[in-house]
């Protein structure tokens, strides 16, 4: 386990390469999302052999072009600028807004933003949703864009938990999906205070499992039992992602027959965090292993960029990120719901 804080260097540089890590990521992995490739076994990483961000993939995007991942974040990142707090009423808004122009949207994603377009409170769309699925569904669609609220709420542990898990509650209501994004963005914050070390990020982790489970029995104590289970499971994951093997390829969890489930994501970014030497090794890992490469390829961008800093990812990576669709002509995707209005929030960080 690699103990050595690595410094971004500033704040902004935090801040950018929490947010740019999330899109690198998204980029770099749609083009093997849905895939099952055969990596080594861990804690070997994966070298290969997609090192670059070349675009292609299932839905044929062009080299840097990102996907829903990133496109929900930008919603997110631009209505805590706007407002300088979390404002659901408005990213829900913004959700809803973003679904016509969307090429790639996860079910659940869209059951709850159609549910609200019709008129569903906030809360109530995503909790029907998930009681329809008999309470089984735990997606990663509202842990690939939370980031923001890491970075934008990083001094206010209190604020930032209580809006990680009402912006999971607009699409993902299930306890596993709510606390794993408070927990992802207090590591984020964590490493804009400077506690950059893969141990202090951990711990952080370990300790907002059990604050925001606590937090989601005093908000709706009849949810408790369910509650109770996600964090017991989500205890597993952080213990499993301490080992050289987080039994990700095996009959209970499975990094290809389960592709989009929370759990997976959020065991193989904290494995990533606690043994990948470098930002780029672990996406290249991440990616190559397949999956829902993308998503695993944003959430685990977001942690690590957290750690790294903006300077640690590829450089060729950023550049065609920041410039997809740069040549194209204007449209929501390139004009809107881009990583370059991402990364609006980290200005004057």
């Amino acid at each position: 386990m690699d103990e050595t804080p690595l410094v971004s260097g500033s704040r902004r540089a935090w801040a950018r390469g929490t947010l740019l890590g999330l899109a690198v990521g998204d980029a770099l992995g749609t083009t093997l999302e849905f895939q099952a490739r055969e990596a080594p076994p861990f804690p070997e990483l994966a070298k290969g052999p997609h090192t670059d961000v070349t675009g292609g993939g299932p839905f044929r995007v062009t080299p840097g072009q990102v996907t829903d991942d990133t496109q929900m974040a930008t919603c997110l990142a631009l209505s805590l600028k706007e407002h300088g707090r979390f404002h659901a009423a408005d990213v829900a808004a913004r959700y809803v807004a973003w679904v016509p122009h969307a090429f790639d949207i996860g079910n659940l994603t869209h059951a709850s933003l159609s549910m609200i377009a019709r008129g569903v409170s906030l809360g109530e769309a995503a909790r029907r949703a998930w009681i329809h699925s008999e309470r089984r569904t735990a997606g990663n669609g509202s842990l690939m864009r939370i980031a923001p609220i890491g970075v934008a709420l990083a001094h206010a542990p209190e604020a930032r938990r209580m809006a990680a898990l009402a912006d999971s509650a607009i699409t993902h209501y299930d306890p596993r999906c709510r606390i794993t994004c408070a927990a992802l963005c207090a590591a984020i914050a964590a490493a804009g205070a400077g506690r950059t070390s893969a141990t202090d990020m951990f711990e952080t982790v370990r300790a907002e499992v059990e604050a925001a489970a606590a937090t989601l029995i005093d908000i709706v104590p009849s949810d408790g039992r369910d509650v109770e289970a996600a964090r017991a499971e989500l205890r597993w994951d952080l213990e499993l992602a301490v080992r050289d093997d987080p039994e990700l390829y095996g009959p209970e969890i499975h990094v290809h027959r389960q592709q989009g489930f929370v759990r997976v994501a959020f065991r193989l970014a904290l494995w990533e965090l606690l043994h990948a030497p470098s930002y780029e090794a672990a996406l290249i890992d991440v990616v190559n292993r397949g999956g829902d490469a993308d998503t695993n390829g944003a959430i685990t961008g977001a942690l690590l960029g957290a750690r790294f800093g903006e300077d640690a990812i590829p450089a060729a990576w950023r550049a065609r990120v920041l410039g997809a669709l740069e040549e194209g002509p204007p449209s929501a995707l390139r004009d809107h719901y881009h990583p370059r209005r991402l990364l609006e929030l980290a200005e004057g960080v």
